[in-house]
């Protein structure tokens, strides 16, 4: 057992610590004798027998939290051999981290009987010293009528402070309801009335006098079940209404409150009414921009999209024409910009764009991508906003446009451009701004100029048709050499021929080529034949360098006797 041969002045500490700040119970009534009395602080403390004490401390130790014991001491007096006497006086106070702070001084006297070799509680009596009795000479019931007088009168004024606080900070105002069928108001704050425009006797006319008959009559259904549904599961309830002002306008109230029995045993409801009317335009102003939002989602072409930039999350809204019921489909991306190359559905060539363009660190109006979409590539026009919070963005809200065949278009326009209107070769602009970025590369190359012997005698002779004849003739032959031979033509016999990563005598391979196949077209009896010039590239040429120097080995081929090929030596 616990104490044998234990003081009892230990066993009289034990027993408070476990009881105040230990909350052990059964250690506390294992020290008790079976037929104990004890006297407690409170009036309806007063036990006789273990068992009523057990049942006591039981049925509220769920309510009493761990508190701490300071400023303890014991004293022990032994009476005999079998009995002892314990006085003692300490302070019980809550713990720091509880909602509400107790303290209180208290002090004990305990009888201990020896039985069986143990020390128990036959007796003990535990009460609270009042500070406010200390120095008194009044009469004990006298002082306690004081105390509690006073304390009730200093609790009066704190609520009160409270509620008018409240009912000053409030866009509306206090009422209090009985819990009847029309929920006949008791008492109504003069903030309420103030808010509403009324004065207290034209507002309880307005109402008749109850919550009911002050609701807007299209929004008392609704509030009547909102309360029935929040009091079918406890004592608050929550309802929002309509209330007509004096000057006719509607406002939109928040109606909070909470059930209770007053000291009478009759159920009241006080409620706390707040104007949401800002709250409420901005949620039906958000209603309507949802329902443009959903309308314009249904009827435009190009994809929507959001993009969160904290999340790196895509939300991206596509039409489905075969779904009348749902025309637009959402999906979401997670980690859009991190798996956007193990993806593979942005061109790698594009996705440093796209990152850079989504995240603000590209300054464009648009800008155009290529995606794959249905298992082919598109051109793809995209354009965002941002949203900002505070000076950080945080998400990109934006739609991309099918522009393949505008694309496509734009292409087939500057490709036009850059081409010869009759033959469909480079022209001389698109051949100098191709041989120059080749010059600048410092690559290696040999530029042959051609000129068709003789063509002005077939023009004049024979009408420009057969002019015309002949320059296609001369376009087949240079299209014959191959797609990765660049060709054009730069005047109105003339054409020019460019060899990349190429020598003199490679150079003189592809004129001979030219020889050749010249020689196999005839017309009205005319024989094709070229003067060919080369020049090849120097680590300092410009375009002009270049083709001056195979011009003039051109006009040199022509002043040998034509039909050949000269080679301006570098």
């Amino acid at each position: 057992m616990y104490n044998q041969g234990i003081e009892p002045v230990k066993i009289a500490e034990a027993i408070i610590r476990a009881f105040y700040a230990e909350r052990d119970i059964d250690f506390v009534l294992n020290q008790f004798l079976d037929d104990i009395t004890w006297i407690g602080p409170c009036e309806h403390e007063f036990f006789r027998g273990k068992q009523a004490i057990s049942d006591y401390f039981y049925s509220g130790s769920s309510e009493v939290p761990s508190c701490l014991l300071e400023d303890t001491a014991y004293y022990q007096d032994i009476t005999d051999d079998t009995h002892a006497v314990v006085t003692g006086t300490y302070t019980v106070r809550t713990r720091g981290e509880d909602s509400i702070i107790v303290e209180a001084r208290q002090r004990c006297s305990f009888l201990f009987e020896l039985h069986q070799g143990r020390w128990l509680v036959r007796h003990l009596h535990t009460s609270n010293i009042y500070q406010e009795m200390q120095e008194t000479d009044e009469y004990f019931p006298t002082t306690v009528g004081k105390l509690t007088y006073d304390y009730m009168q200093e609790l009066l004024r704190e609520k009160t402070e409270v509620i008018d606080m409240i009912s000053a900070n409030i866009n509306g105002g206090l009422k209090g309801s009985n819990d009847d069928e029309q929920f006949s108001y008791f008492y109504v704050s003069e903030g309420l009335c103030k808010f509403l425009g009324y004065t207290y006797d034209e507002f309880m006319e307005m109402s008749n006098g109850t919550a009911v008959g002050a609701v807007y009559a299209p929004d008392l259904e609704g509030a009547l079940q909102a309360c029935a549904r929040c009091f079918a599961n406890g004592a608050s309830y929550s309802a929002e209404y309509r209330i007509r002002k004096k000057d006719g306008s509607l406002v939109w109230m928040l109606d909070t409150g909470r059930k209770s029995v007053d000291a009478f045993g009759e159920t009241k409801i006080n409620s706390i009414l707040t104007d949401i009317t800002a709250m409420k335009q901005a949620e039906f102003d958000r209603q309507v921009e949802r329902e443009r939002y959903r309308i314009a989602l249904e009827n435009i072409t190009d994809v929507m999209f959001e993009y969160d930039l904290r999340e790196d999350a895509l939300v991206k809204y596509e039409r489905r024409d075969y779904d009348k019921q749902n025309p637009v489909e959402k999906i979401h991306i997670a980690s859009y910009l991190e798996h956007m190359e193990e993806d593979g559905s942005v061109h790698l060539d594009d996705i440093g764009t796209l990152k850079a363009y989504m995240l603000a660190k590209l300054q464009a109006e648009s800008i155009d991508i290529r995606l794959r979409l249905q298992d082919e590539w598109k051109w793809v026009q995209v354009q965002c906003s941002y949203i900002y919070e505070g000076d950080e963005i945080v998400r990109c809200i934006g739609i991309w446009k099918d522009i393949t065949e505008e694309k496509l278009r734009m292409d087939s326009l500057i490709d036009i451009s850059k081409r010869d209107a009759l033959t469909h070769l480079y022209n001389q602009s698109s051949a100098q701004e191709h041989i120059s970025e080749v010059l600048a590369c410092q690559r290696d190359c040999a530029l042959l100029i051609i000129d068709i012997d003789n063509f002005k005698t077939v023009n004049d002779s024979f009408g420009h048709l057969s002019g015309n004849e002949m320059l296609l003739s001369m376009t087949g032959i240079l299209k014959d050499l191959g797609s990765e031979i660049f060709t054009a033509r730069i005047g109105g016999d003339e054409f020019l021929l460019l060899v990349e990563h190429s020598h003199i005598a490679q150079a003189k391979r592809y004129a001979q080529q030219l020889h050749e196949k010249a020689r196999g077209i005839r017309l009205h009896n005319y024989q094709l034949t070229l003067s060919i010039g080369i020049a090849y590239s120097r680590p300092t040429d410009s375009y002009q360098d270049l083709f001056m120097r195979a011009d003039m080995a051109m006009y040199e081929a022509k002043r040998k006797g034509r039909n050949q090929t000269a080679v301006h030596e570098t």
